[in-house]
């Protein structure tokens, strides 16, 4: 087979390469205690229930929802169905009004995660976890002429846990960059072309159909070559949409760690 690899691969972080259901859940629990005082507290069972759902979420502020509307007896099928509309109706029964809730959420969530670093560095970041081998991934993110992690976590945490994990990219382009993936997408392809003088061949991948999907509609990115990571945080119907997606290859753990000339041909 002729050697096959992108100039540039731009990863998702959670869901591609780092799996951080448990730190999701307890620093979830943490903010839903401090946001909802009045609620019981959430038990330890609900994990469960919480990973089935995490595919449903969008943003980090919608995971204390999503718990308080576990505590509240929502029903699991809805939320898959129409995670929107129930965590609206969790907003709205709030007195203090739907903005003020998201923005007491978002401030919390990030206080309670610095909280919890800093009292217990180490405690935290055993709650992340790699989805694949350690020098699986390392060979993974070396073999390209550059890796970089484009994610809508805060790129220091992202930081933090790849260099626990000793494993290193070019570059991580986190939150705080302001930048919709489309957007970082386009600043890798320009900043490569101003270095080289040449278009790179540019691979994504990233666990969300939605951003794919996304990407796919702008005309100039349609050189990018997309890739839905089917380990990741979406569901077997989230699945098997991408592999009738034009332009969008499903892509299986095992093709990820393995030769690049495979990538998405079992998919």
């Amino acid at each position: 087979m002729p050697d096959v690899r992108p100039d540039i691969l731009a990863l998702d972080f959670d869901g591609v390469l780092c799996e951080g259901t448990h730190e999701y859940f307890e620093t979830s629990r943490r903010t839903h205690a401090r946001v909802w005082p009045e609620r019981p507290r959430v038990a330890d069972g609900v994990f469960a229930d919480f990973r089935e759902l995490r595919p449903v979420i969008e943003t980090g502020w919608e995971m204390p929802v999503l718990l308080e509307a576990l505590v509240c007896g929502a029903a699991k099928a809805a939320m898959h169905d129409a995670w929107a509309a129930a965590r609206e109706e969790v907003l709205a029964r709030d007195p203090r009004g739907r903005d003020p809730v998201i923005a007491a959420l978002r401030s919390t969530l990030d206080q309670v995660r610095r909280a919890w670093i800093d009292a217990d560095a180490p405690d935290w970041l055993s709650r992340h976890a790699l989805y694949a081998d350690r020098e699986a991934i390392r060979r993974v993110v070396n073999a390209p002429a550059r890796t970089v992690i484009v994610t809508t976590k805060e790129g220091e945490f992202a930081r933090r846990i790849m260099e626990h994990w000793s494993i290193e990219v070019a570059g991580i382009q986190g939150k705080e960059a302001g930048s919709h993936k489309c957007e970082n997408l386009r600043q890798l392809r320009s900043a490569y072309r101003a270095e080289t003088g040449t278009t790179p061949a540019l691979w994504f991948v990233e666990d969300r159909l939605e951003t794919l999907e996304c990407v796919r509609s702008h005309p100039d990115l349609d050189d990018v070559r997309l890739f839905l990571a089917a380990w990741g945080y979406n569901t077997p119907r989230t699945r098997e949409a991408a592999r009738v997606a034009p332009r969008i290859d499903l892509l299986t753990l095992a093709e990820f760690t393995g030769p690049f000339s495979r990538w998405g041909a079992g998919g």
